[in-house]
């Protein structure tokens, strides 16, 4: 539901307030309206609690993650083979990261990613490619 929270920095002190957490992604900047200092970055939710969890740390282990986990996966001529070289984009206009499809199981992929990717975010569509080809993508969990 859009309610106002807790906006919580990594040390735990509230440091504002939200809208309601459904709005916010991983990642974000903007909108926060916390001010003052270094920009904050939204690191996680706990929509059970309404909270926005914050960082000014480009560095933190939260917003960067080297696999993802892909729902309602559609693929184009079939599963491919595990552990050939693929490359993932995590959401529009990100760039290509090579990759390894570690696991295909009741319609999800496990992806091993070879670098890690800022804010990867629940809800974003991913796509696989081989090259320049598409073969297939999904729905980032």
């Amino acid at each position: 539901p859009q309610q106002p929270g807790p906006i919580v920095d990594k040390h735990g002190r509230e440091i504002g307030e939200h809208d309601g957490a459904i709005f916010y992604t991983l990642g974000q900047r903007h909108g926060l309206n916390v001010g003052g200092g270094l920009p904050y970055y939204v690191i996680g939710k706990d929509m059970s609690k309404n909270t926005v969890f914050v960082t000014t740390d480009l560095d933190d282990e939260g917003l960067w993650r080297d696999e993802l986990q892909l729902a309602d996966m559609h693929w184009i001529n079939g599963e491919p083979n595990l552990g050939a070289k693929f490359y993932v984009r995590s959401r529009y206009r990100a760039p290509l990261v090579s990759c390894e499809i570690a696991e295909i199981n009741n319609g999800n992929a496990f992806i091993k990613l070879q670098d890690q990717v800022r804010a990867i975010t629940p809800g974003q569509s991913a796509v696989i490619y081989e090259g320049d080809r598409v073969v297939g993508g999904g729905i980032v969990i």
